[in-house]
């Protein structure tokens, strides 16, 4: 067999290319999540609806988003999305409604869950945390109606709904969910008006009860009743006289003696002894210590000057009768 053209491998390879680049450009088709179309909850006056819903593929891939980000919660996008249902809500209003009559039409989401303990620091957590929101349908910029809390159940409440259709969207926040309920309720309910206070001008006039007793008659003077004195005990009427205070006994004077010290000289002497001295006392021991020199004593000077040469001079004699032989052989 002969080998094939160049040309044509050259096209071979092009093809190939081509259709490479274009399984690449092709866009991938999203995950969809669960038709809910089918579970349509239709509720009607004086009735409850609850259904049960399998679970929720994934949760949120970016929690807490900031306001400018694209919603992620809206009924288009959780018809396609796996982390959120879409599930229809038709409200029946009965023939005989009046445009005078209120009532309520009552969403409840509950789903099973565990929660972290609290500590010091943060409160109890759930692992799985769902969100409930309600929607016009057609679907508009924002919900009607919304409950994305950290409880369980969610709940909300929609006053007089008479649009008849809505999207309930049940969007998981947070962790692996196995599933959830729904309840709605249409419940016939007034609305209490709050409760005012008029001016004192409005109350009506407060008329006094009728007595009960018959009135006292204080004309006749009341009966005096005698007094009891059957418990009192009898005391005396004068107390006994206090017993006499004792006198201590009078001291016997001491006599004192003149001091000896002060009796031996006159007044003069006294005065002279308590007097401050005429003379500068420093001053006279400093001249007393720095007087001069006492005269050295002739036994002394005798032995410095005598005694203590012929010593020396000896000594050195001696040392050199017994070394001085050794020195001079040496050099």
């Amino acid at each position: 067999m002969s080998a094939p053209h160049p040309v044509r491998r050259v096209a071979g390879l092009a093809t190939t290319a081509v259709l490479f680049a274009l399984l690449a450009l092709t866009p991938a088709m999203p995950v969809s999540a669960l038709d809910q179309a089918a579970n349509t909850i239709r509720v009607t006056d004086n009735q409850t609806v609850e259904k049960d819903f399998p679970p929720l593929a994934s949760a949120e891939p970016l929690p807490g988003l900031p306001s400018p980000a694209p919603r992620l919660n809206t009924p288009d996008r959780c018809r396609q999305a796996t982390y959120c249902d879409t599930i229809p809500l038709e409200v029946v209003l009965p023939p005989t409604l009046k445009p005078s009559d209120e009532f309520f039409v009552s969403v409840a989401l509950e789903w099973k869950t565990q929660a972290l303990p609290a500590t010091a620091y943060t409160k109890p957590q759930q692992l799985n945390d769902l969100d409930l929101y309600v929607w016009d349908d057609p679907q508009t910029d924002m919900p009607i109606q919304q409950s994305s809390t950290d409880a369980q159940p969610e709940q909300l409440r929609l006053f007089r709904p008479t649009k008849s259709k809505y999207s309930i969207v049940v969007f998981n926040y947070l962790g692996a969910n196995t599933g959830y309920k729904l309840r709605v309720t249409y419940k016939p309910e007034k609305i209490v008006p709050p409760f005012e206070s008029l001016a004192p001008d409005f109350n009506p006039v407060a008329t006094p009860p009728v007595p009960s007793a018959p009135p006292v008659d204080e004309s006749q003077p009341p009966a005096v009743l005698p007094i009891d004195t059957s418990g009192q005990a009898e005391t005396p009427t004068t107390a006994p006289a206090p017993p006499p205070e004792a006198k201590p006994a009078p001291l016997t004077p001491v006599v004192v003696n003149p001091d000896p010290d002060f009796t031996n000289f006159a007044d003069d002497a006294f005065d002279q002894q308590l007097a401050a001295p005429t003379t500068d006392v420093l001053t006279e021991k400093q001249v007393k210590a720095v007087g001069p020199p006492k005269p050295a004593s002739t036994s002394s000077l005798v032995f410095w000057l005598a005694i203590v040469p012929l010593l020396l001079v000896a000594a050195a004699g001696f040392w050199l009768s017994r070394k001085g032989s050794a020195v001079l052989k040496m050099r």
